[in-house]
């Protein structure tokens, strides 16, 4: 946002000149002599009475004066003040102008003694002097209801030191204030509430320096013309800044001009009245000569504004009443902006001047009850101690608000140092002032001890020792605020300096970064961007803290030429550029481009510090420094990625070579070793393993069981418990022995009563029993030349045993209700999650049975002892399911996955076949989450596991061995896997490896074997 340079200098000349405005009135005050009685600017009803002369108001001054003649009270007017005639107050303060350059005529300069009243050789005297340099002035004055004047002289006395000390005092507070808000207004030209604060603070100089001493520089047209003018306009602009601060009012954003007229047009009004009324009355009492016409010419001009002031008088009320209309409304415009506030910041910002308002409510309205029900003791300064307590209590609110809540933001301008040299700047002047104070005091005054100075002398040197210990305290305690840091930055610099030495992961290095700028900078949370090739975007690596930032975003052109330029960047609460625009949307208060390799290549995100407390510019130093070093780091890092990649190119091609080498030596041995008649050698068949999935060493063990076993026909006894996948094994066997191409038949022996079991599995006659209306076939005689898989042998009946072992013995069998023998050559697959053994030693199994179908006997491990499958199993069901339930859920969160890792899996593989299909069925993004999770899972009961048989106990198959996760899916799933994976983390490789919880390297192989 552009801001016209005229509108620059034209503040700037403003708060300049209400500096040497105050260091002129603070001159002129303590230099103007004045006489010890009071007066004020005449109404109407004194207009009206028709008696000349100005009434005298006040003579409390007159108690410790001492009067030559005649003691003025109040009601006497005086028609005469140092031989210059009085009809108006405008006369008044022209014969005060006159008494700065007073000169004592001959014959002026009087012994002590002589009274000037009543010697008639010295009547002509205007002023006179005595030999201790006190001068008098003559006062002709009238006593009410007499028509001779009587004459006095009084003293010329000095101004009150305890006006001028308050306003000496509120002077060099108030001008902190202005330099503060001109610093911030120089640097921030564009920022709407910095422009109207500073000039606010110009002109509240300009007011309360002029209104503390406007009777005495009402002496001079010019010093009491710039007090009216901004007396006039102090409420207006306070308005105006509460209109903007801390962000503009809907009604000033909707109609500018016109809410800028309704502020201003009113005081501008009383400022131009004001102008032109002290400049007429100033015109009209100026020296017209000397002679008669010159006199008559005065006194007609007297007279002229004598009519003139009453309308002056009624215009200083007005603005008065405007005044009290204008606050209360500020009052209002504070307690809205309090509520509206758009974070704690500003809260904390506007709380601070809301309270500063309302403890001004008592002496502002106080000041306004003396204005208008005793304006004598208002106009003589009466309102100067509530004005000046008004007036510290916003200096104080702004203070806070700069100090500890970034008010005016002067945190981003003001560095630490300067902050540092000027309190040591300031400690030292307070000890001059004190060491100079208490000379001047002893120079003036007879300070020496029963007339000896060496005592006096040891009295000023401890008083000075004493001193010199405070000032060293004090600057200790400076040196440990401001340098408190330095010790903590020197150990972040080590640390990077270490990462950077030992450690070339770029996780490492960030988490270094992030960890150092939040343990020095005392931030809550802090991330790292970096952005991808040739794109706008920019994905987070790394974060600490609770960060709330987002997982990627999008820059604008405009936003990265600001970053690329500035390389730092802070919030500025009334900012509207792009880059302000992306603080916001990340939620941040500092942001620091990365440049990697000659361009921007990432960023750094630093949250909030502890209370909202500003980034100081060594903070803002701190950032850049740890910056730079991450960036060189980070390209040191990928450099080394690269590197090592392509030696694990080098090395699979190396590998290859050998490879092939040792083929070629292997062929030509083969070759050399050929017979004149060759052996024709068959091909191996591939091992088929019918679904399942896992590549832990209990299951390459198992499976390596199947290989060997599958070519014979034994039968195979399969042990295990419920869900842990025994009939896919029993597939496995079938599907990779000689009967592959017979049928498979599967019988679930629990589901079936006696009865049905027998008919089932052997077939039935017609008539053989109730309900037998047909001839049925029966599984064995359905399984002929392939394979009868029975699942829970353990739960046949006694008598089913019997004829089970008779067919395993001779391989035929009849029918029930026939005679008839069937011939049958089956392989027997039977699988079981009881305890055999202990069912023979009950009686419940038979025991010959037992070791006919105990030929080949196998235990499948539960899923808690084969977790390293978990992953390849979790995938193969996720994929299922989501096409099962039409959806593109493609991944399993890390947060959702450690819980499936850590479960026990008392229902093994169905019951995390399940709890995939639910959570799918629950998803609402293309990832499964923690939210999807059965609670069972999360929180889970003890739950013991199921008994196991001796046998499965005590095999081998059942040991559990960590490896590394691999997808064994078949190439295309696996293919599509690795896209999906590319897809959702926006073709970041290391983001995918991580998605899938593959090292990245393998995945980096995965990738290269595909050709994607």
């Amino acid at each position: 946002m552009r801001v016209s340079v005229s509108k620059i200098w034209l503040i700037s000349f403003l708060a300049i000149f209400a500096v040497i405005y105050g260091l002129i009135v603070l001159w002129f005050v303590p230099t103007q002599p004045m006489v010890p009685i009071g007066c004020l600017i005449g109404t109407q009803d004194d207009l009206a009475s028709g008696e000349t002369g100005l009434l005298i108001r006040d003579n409390s001054a007159l108690s410790d004066a001492a009067v030559v003649g005649s003691t003025p009270e109040v009601g006497d007017r005086v028609v005469e003040l140092a031989g210059h005639p009085i009809y108006s107050f405008a006369d008044w303060i022209r014969a005060h102008r006159e008494l700065r350059n007073l000169e004592i005529g001959s014959g002026g300069t009087l012994e002590f003694g002589i009274d000037p009243t009543e010697d008639p050789n010295l009547g002509n005297l205007s002023a006179v002097e005595y030999p201790d340099h006190s001068r008098f002035v003559r006062v002709y004055f009238r006593r009410p209801g007499e028509t001779e004047a009587l004459v006095c002289f009084l003293p010329l006395i000095p101004q009150p030191a305890s006006g001028v000390s308050m306003t000496l005092v509120w002077y060099v507070l108030q001008l902190f204030v202005v330099v503060i808000g001109g610093v911030a207004y120089w640097n921030r030209p564009f920022d709407q509430p910095v422009r109207t604060f500073f000039a606010l603070s110009a002109v509240t100089l300009l007011a309360f320096v002029g209104g503390s001493h406007w009777w005495v520089i009402a002496a001079s047209p010019f010093l009491v013309i710039v007090f009216a003018v901004s007396g006039a306009l102090l409420p207006a602009v306070l308005l105006h800044f509460l209109m903007v601060y801390p962000f503009p009012s809907p009604v000033y954003r909707q109609s500018r001009e016109l809410t800028l007229f309704s502020i201003y047009a009113l005081p501008i009004c009383g400022a131009v009245s004001f102008t032109v009324l002290i400049s007429i009355t100033w015109w009209l009492t100026q020296d017209q000569g000397v002679g008669p016409f010159a006199v008559t010419l005065e006194r007609n001009a007297s007279l002229l504004t004598a009519h003139l002031l009453p309308v002056l008088h009624v215009t200083i009320y007005f603005v008065l009443g405007l005044s009290v209309l204008y606050f209360a409304i500020c009052v209002q415009r504070l307690a809205r902006s309090y509520q509206v506030a758009r974070n704690p910041l500003e809260k904390n910002q506007v709380k601070w001047i809301l309270w500063a308002a309302l403890f001004a409510v008592l002496p502002i309205a106080y000041t306004f009850y003396l204005a208008f029900f005793h304006h004598v003791r208002f106009a003589l300064g009466a309102a100067r101690l509530p004005m000046f307590l008004a007036s510290l209590a916003f200096m104080l609110a702004y203070g806070i608000g700069i100090a500890r809540y970034k008010l005016m933001l002067i945190d981003q301008i003001v560095s630490r140092g300067v902050w540092y040299y000027g309190s040591s700047i300031a400690l030292g002047l307070v000890f001059s002032a004190l060491i100079s104070v208490g000379a001047v005091n002893a120079l003036h005054q007879d300070l020496s001890i029963f007339g000896q100075t060496i005592p006096l002398i040891l009295v000023f040197m401890t008083s000075i020792l004493v001193l010199s210990w405070f000032r060293d305290t004090i600057q200790r305690t400076l040196d440990r605020n401001f340098f408190s840091e330095k010790y903590q930055l020197d150990k972040a610099l080590q640390r990077m300096n270490r990462v950077v030495s030992d450690v070339l992961e770029p996780e490492a290095v960030s988490a270094s970064l992030l960890d150092s700028c939040r343990e020095v900078l005392q931030v809550d949370e802090a991330a790292l961007y970096l952005r991808r090739k040739d794109l706008s975007e920019y994905r987070m690596l790394m974060s600490s803290g609770h960060a709330n930032f987002p997982i990627q975003f999008t820059m604008s052109s405009e936003a990265t030429e600001s970053l690329t330029e500035h390389r730092v960047l802070q919030r500025v609460p009334q900012g509207t550029s792009p880059s302000q625009q992306l603080i916001r949307t990340l939620k941040a208060e500092v942001i620091h481009g990365l440049e990697i390799q000659d361009q921007l290549g990432g960023i750094l995100v630093l949250g909030a510090k502890p209370n909202h407390a500003s980034y100081s510019a060594e903070d803002v130093a701190f950032v850049i420094a740890m910056a730079r070093i991450t960036a060189i780091a980070l390209h040191c890092a990928t450099v080394q990625q690269d590197v090592s990649r392509l030696n694990q190119d080098l090395q699979l091609k190396s590998e290859k070579i050998l490879d092939q080498e040792r083929m070629l030596s292997s062929l030509h041995n083969e070759l050399a070793a050929l017979s004149e008649t060759p052996v024709p050698r068959t091909q191996e068949e591939p091992f088929v393993r019918s679904g399942i999935l896992g590549q832990s060493l209990a299951m390459q063990q198992v499976l390596e069981t199947v290989r060997k076993v599958a070519s014979s026909s034994s039968s195979v006894l399969i042990r295990g418990e419920s869900g842990t996948g025994k009939e896919l094994l029993a597939k496995a066997v079938h599907e990779n022995s000689a009967r592959r191409s017979g049928p498979m038949v599967s019988v679930h022996c629990a589901a079936l009563s006696s009865t049905l079991l027998e008919s089932e599995l052997f077939g039935h006659v017609k008539g053989a029993f109730t309900d037998a209306r047909e001839d049925k076939i029966g599984r064995f005689q359905m399984a002929n030349g392939g394979t009868l898989f029975l699942d829970e042998i353990g739960d046949i009946s006694l008598e089913v045993q019997v004829k089970l072992l008779r067919v395993l013995q001779e391989r035929t069998f009849e029918p029930v209700g026939s005679d008839q023998t069937v011939a049958v050559d089956v392989r027997l697959v039977a699988a079981t999650h009881q305890n055999l053994e202990q069912l023979i030693a009950e009686g419940k199994f038979r025991e010959d049975l037992f070791y006919r179908l105990n030929v080949i006997s196998m235990t499948l491990p539960p899923l808690r002892e084969r977790k390293d499958d978990i992953f390849d199993l979790a995938l193969n069901f996720l994929k299922t399911s989501s096409e099962k339930a039409n959806k593109q859920v493609f991944r399993i969160q890390d947060d959702a996955f450690n819980i499936l890792q850590n479960y026990n899996w008392p229902g093994n593989i169905r019951e995390l076949q399940n709890v995939i299909e639910r959570a799918v069925v629950l998803a609402d993004g293309n990832a499964v989450r923690l939210e999807d999770i059965p609670e069972e899972l999360i929180h889970p009961q003890q739950i013991a596991p199921r008994s196991q048989t001796p046998q499965a106990a005590n095999s081998p198959n059942s040991a559990q061995v960590s490896v590394a996760r691999k997808t064994v899916l078949t190439k295309e799933d696996e293919e599509q896997t690795l896209r999906s994976a590319l897809e959702s983390c926006s073709g970041n490789k290391a983001e995918a490896a991580r998605l899938l919880g593959m090292p990245r390297s393998t995945f980096f192989s995965k990738l290269k074997k595909f050709g994607i």
